[in-house]
């Protein structure tokens, strides 16, 4: 855990959605430790754990708990960890964010109840019940494709005014949503981009980073995109976009995160297959994802 409550300004730049790498089926927290070193090595701005890249939905509470340990203990408070502790259960998800911090976490990503399909009171009501007794700051995750419901941006922009709710994910793949809400949101808030396609185009109108995919197998590219849009140069960003693009195409033909598993074993990183009822990729994929490995320079 960091000396320091985390801000909406830490937010700033890239943080990865790690996976969770498994081995004989089990949890493997020697490669989940050289996943948080490789990120830290690449100068990312945090790592989040236990999202829907990680699988968190397959894994019982104690696999998730030692992967929380594994990750703080391998950031050694140099790289600060925000963890995935949203469910569709209002208590759940309060003794999963209380967990977090027993366990040294920085901050918890909160997602949309999924399957009940809650009414904006509902939302409102869940978010602001977990905020209030959240001891860590709070990431709002906004990802309606796979909740069935997203959190309306009037809904947002309350919440944002919440001391312990600092910012929020966008996956819903509405730029103009975003804009607005960069827009209108107080300077305490951050957006960030949460679907690695809509990353530039998010960041040049008022996001502040993205929780990206695709930075598990290309960090460093990843965070030149991110910077160089932020310190004003859009050029390089645009060009280094281009660069990344055939392969973050690449890690969306199937179901998250399957793509990016076997892209990084195929650039050499043994994480492990996904667990069901996720599938590993076909094989038409497996070239595809091959190719833009080659192309973007991963791989030789």
């Amino acid at each position: 855990m960091l000396q320091e409550r985390l801000s909406a300004q830490d937010l700033r730049g890239v943080w990865t959605a790690l996976v969770t790498p498994f081995r004989r089926g089990r949890v493997d927290l020697e490669k989940m430790t050289e996943l948080v070193h490789l990120a830290r090595d690449a100068d990312l701005s945090g790592v989040v754990p236990l999202g829907s890249t990680g699988e968190s939905a397959s894994m019982d509470q104690k696999e998730q708990s030692s992967v929380i340990s594994c990750v703080v203990n391998a950031a050694g408070g140099k790289l600060p960890v925000m963890v995935g502790a949203g469910t569709n259960n209002t208590p759940k998800t309060i003794d999963n964010i209380r967990r977090a911090a027993d366990l040294g976490s920085d901050a918890v990503l909160v997602v949309a109840p999924y399957y009940n399909k809650p009414t904006p009171t509902g939302l409102k009501r869940h978010f602001l019940t977990v905020a209030e007794r959240s001891p860590l700051p709070i990431i709002l995750y906004h990802i309606p494709s796979r909740c069935g419901v997203g959190i309306p941006a009037d809904l947002v922009l309350e919440l944002a005014l919440h001391p312990q709710v600092i910012g929020i994910k966008e996956a819903g793949g509405d730029l103009w949503r975003s804009s607005e809400i960069a827009r209108l949101a107080p300077e305490d808030f951050a957006v960030l981009s949460g679907d690695d396609p809509l990353t530039l185009a998010l960041l040049s109108v008022g996001a502040m980073g993205v929780i990206s995919v695709v930075s598990n197998i290309a960090p460093r590219l990843t965070r030149r995109m991110v910077e160089s849009c932020l310190n004003g140069k859009p050029t390089e960003a645009l060009n280094t976009h281009r660069k990344l693009a055939p392969l973050i195409r690449a890690l969306g033909l199937e179901t998250n995160p399957g793509p990016i598993k076997e892209a990084m074993k195929l650039g050499g990183l043994r994480v492990g297959s996904v667990r069901p009822p996720l599938a590993p990729v076909t094989a038409g994929s497996r070239r595809a994802i091959h190719q833009a490995l080659q192309e973007v320079g991963v791989l030789e």
